[in-house]
């Protein structure tokens, strides 16, 4: 079964679980990175499979702010993955029975991305975000990226000016609405609250040099 169908599972079974929020490319990027891993014969999915996956697609919004497949052989090169990926074999060449799971540091990774969605302030966690992801800390796929200048603080940069030019194709539903209003009222609830208090006591102290000015 497909990353990307495991999701699906896993989603009708908690309406709140955090794969809801990928994007198809997304949910597609990992699926690459799992066929780079058993391709090579292997069962762990490294953080520089995340990077093979994000490679494979042309025009996703990860392609066009870190230029991944203009860098795509520099890249895989760096990152330690085979110079290209075998030819002609697509996710329909991968044994659904074969079990595969993420390594710490692609783990990390795609935490590390749900942050960086969060600080977008998108509900859908679309490529660039797992770009971004892998950005946020030192590993092997972090030192082929910052190899080609790519550096965290110029992927957000672009990140803003790609979804300026390419609107995002998922339509908002109630769901994000939702998702939306509980982060903002997270974020400025406490410090909203503090300043009503403080308000409240200031005002407070202030009512008997104010009865006494009225008299």
């Amino acid at each position: 079964m497909y990353l990307s169908e495991q999701a699906v599972t896993e989603t009708n079974k908690n309406r709140h679980s955090i794969f809801e929020r990928y994007t198809g490319p997304s949910m597609r990027a990992i699926d690459y990175a799992r066929l780079e891993a058993l391709q090579r014969g292997d069962r762990t999915i490294t953080v520089s499979d995340l990077l093979a996956g994000l490679s494979r697609e042309e025009g996703t919004r990860a392609d066009r702010v870190g230029s991944l497949k203009d860098n795509a052989f520099y890249i895989r090169w760096l990152s330690g993955q085979p110079a290209l990926p075998i030819a002609g074999e697509g996710l329909g060449s991968m044994d659904d029975s074969i079990q595969t799971e993420l390594e710490p540091d692609a783990k990390k990774a795609l935490a590390f991305a749900v942050l960086e969605a969060d600080r977008d302030r998108e509900y859908y966690i679309d490529t660039d975000h797992l770009l971004r992801g892998i950005l946020r800390f030192p590993n092997q796929a972090d030192f082929a990226l910052l190899k080609t200048e790519l550096t965290l603080k110029t992927a957000r940069l672009r990140s803003l000016r790609d979804r300026e030019e390419f609107l995002p194709q998922e339509n908002p539903s109630l769901k994000v609405v939702q998702y939306l209003i509980r982060k903002h009222l997270a974020l400025w609830g406490p410090p909203i609250l503090s300043l009503a208090c403080y308000l409240y006591i200031l005002i407070q102290s202030m009512e008997p040099q104010l009865f006494s000015v009225a008299h």
